[in-house]
């Protein structure tokens, strides 16, 4: 029977712990990796100054459907305009709605009295 002879090389590491600095590093530059590209992805908000100092917001045009050019007429638009005052002047109920939501929260007496009487009760 032969007896191989083997060797232990120590690593500085002592027994029962792991290679936790290697994992630190990698778990480090991935978290990095992921986080610089979340950063480069995103969309920059635009500021600008205005002259009195504050700066400004902007994120850019917000469009519904219906604001684009070709899905709009004149036409259309006075149709739904007549509808709306027929509406308005038949329906108490709907006519008390509209008068409390857009005269509301108007406090000043007298332009609370004109936003009444432009719907013609």
């Amino acid at each position: 029977m032969v007896k191989l002879k083997t060797s232990t090389v120590n690593l500085g590491l002592r027994k029962g712990t792991h290679m936790t600095t290697g994992y630190k590093i990698m778990t480090s530059l991935a978290f990095s990796a992921a986080l610089l590209t979340t950063i480069a992805t995103m969309p920059a908000a635009r500021a600008q100054m205005s002259t009195s100092g504050t700066v400004v917001v902007t994120n850019g045009p917000q469009t519904n459907p219906g604001d684009r050019s070709g899905s709009w007429s004149a036409q259309q638009n006075v149709r739904d305009s007549a509808r709306y005052e027929a509406v308005v002047h038949a329906n108490g109920s709907f006519r008390a709605n509209r008068v409390s939501k857009e005269c509301g929260p108007i406090n000043d007496p007298q332009l609370h009295a004109n936003c009444v009487a432009s719907f013609g009760q």
